[in-house]
Order: C-alpha cells, then structure tokens, then sequence
C-alpha cells in the first residue's frame, strides 16, 4: 500500500477523532502510521482511501481497527525485581492499619498486571475486600481478562509463592475466583475520558511509550490528581517522568512515584 502524504494522515486523524475521540497526533507517528499501514495490507485494501472508508462507515471494523492498534504483550510479574519492590510499599504503607486497597490497572490489556497485583494484594494485605478498576480502550482484551485465564506466554514467569492464585492447565492457567472477584472492568481512553480520585496505587505500564511527550505529561499529571496523598504510581521498566517535581512526585524508588502524603510546593533551583 503507498504511504499517504501528510494531508491524508491528518484528514483521516480528524474524522477519527470525531468518531472514537481519540486524538491520533498525540501517538508517535512512526510506528503508529506503520501499523495503521500493515493492517490495511492485511486487509488486502487496494489503497488507503480504501481503509479509510472501510474503517469510517462501519463500527465493528472500527473496533476491529482500534483492538489491532492496541499493543498487547504481557505477562504476570514482568520484571519480578520490580514486583517485590511493590510487595514492600503494599505490606509497609499502602496496607498499614488495616486497611483495603484502591487500585487502578490503567491500560490491563488481557489482565495479567491487574490480576498479579490482586496476588499481591490478598498475600500482603489478607483478608480485606481490595478493589482494582480495570480499565482499556481494547474491549477485545478486556473481555479475555474477564474470562480470568492467561495464556501459555502470560502466565509462564508466575513465582512459586503465588502458585495457589493460578491453576495451571495445559493452555495456561486459571484465575482463582477470589482474585477474579476484587476487579472490575470499563472502557476507558486515557487521552479522553476523566480519572477518579482516590487511589492507593494505579498500575500504568508499557502503555505511555506509545505516547509523545506532551501526552505523557498530561496523563502523568492526571494520574497525580487520581492518587490520594501517600499514593503511587507504578510504571514499566523503559518508561520514566523526567518532570517529577514540576509534577509533584517524589521517586523514592525507580519506576515507583509517589504523591507526598502532605503536598509540597516544589521550587526550581535558580
């Protein structure tokens, strides 16, 4: 298929918008236009005026073109050295005096982070009624996470202390119901819809490296605002804020940022 010119990209990013409203110039346009290009070569469109009609005047090829957008490559406790890290804030603040834990899995995919987060919640934090908001702008995925089963990929790096969370078969392995039950489910587009307010943790990562920079900026100030004080957000191993104080974060870990349990006011050094 050849490569539209900067006009089309834009025409076809305004429609969209007015469709979905998603705002497609806040993505990176290299490997965003890439992708959009391979689908309409796997669609066998004869150009991409073709795809463009294709996806404007139907819905479900419209979800089909947004589900294949979403990048969906998880597993449970990716990067475990990080997970222990969390294990630490969830025992020794999150959880002290006894209390349930709010949590938001920002971009859940098929639900593998969301459910190791409910692991470690029941095992740090026992005996509470936890609640984790799932959220995703790729219904497809979420409606496999609701299922509660991870694939073969997904669930092959589960620790042996959290065996008793998952029932391995063949194909993968089973949620057990009591994780299943802390977790609900909405679609939700980061770059559009609001955020609550009020979360202990809110799980967002290897989503925002699809973003540019004023994008992540935005969201990772919507996220400060979402989080009570005390609050963290935990994000992926290549994803960073290089903007902490201006934000209001403190970083007492890496990829771990905290909202100051009394709000400071931080100044730029002259």
């Amino acid at each position: 298929m050849q490569a539209p010119n900067d006009i089309q990209w834009a025409d076809f990013y305004r429609k969209l918008k007015t469709q979905t409203g998603i705002d497609f110039n806040l993505y990176k346009q290299n490997q965003l236009q890439r992708q959009i290009l391979m689908l309409g070569e796997q669609r066998r469109m004869p150009g991409f005026e073709a795809l463009v009609d294709l996806v404007l005047k139907s819905e479900d090829e419209r979800r089909w073109f947004l589900d294949k957008l979403a990048i969906n490559v998880t597993e449970v406790f990716r990067n475990p050295e990080l997970w222990r890290d969390l294990e630490k804030i969830v025992k020794h603040e999150l959880a002290d005096g006894g209390r349930s834990i709010r949590a938001w899995s920002a971009g859940c995919s098929t639900g593998a982070e969301a459910y190791s987060l409910a692991a470690v919640l029941d095992k740090f934090a026992p005996g509470r009624p936890h609640k984790i908001v799932c959220t995703d702008i790729d219904e497809t995925a979420m409606a496999q996470a609701k299922r509660g089963f991870l694939n073969r990929m997904e669930a092959r790096m589960i620790p042996q202390e959290f065996e008793k969370y998952f029932e391995v078969t063949e194909d993968g392995a089973n949620v057990i119901p009591k994780l299943k039950d802390f977790l609900t489910f909405q679609k939700h587009n980061l770059l559009a819809d609001s955020y609550g307010v009020g979360y202990d943790l809110i799980i967002c990562r290897n989503v925002l490296i699809y973003f540019v920079d004023e994008a992540k900026d935005q969201i990772f100030q919507r996220f400060y605002n979402a989080l009570r004080p005390g609050g963290y957000l935990f994000l992926g191993s290549s994803e960073r804020i290089y903007n902490t104080r201006e934000i209001g974060f403190e970083c007492p870990r890496p990829y771990f940022y905290k909202k100051p349990s009394e709000e400071k006011v931080w100044r730029n050094a002259s």
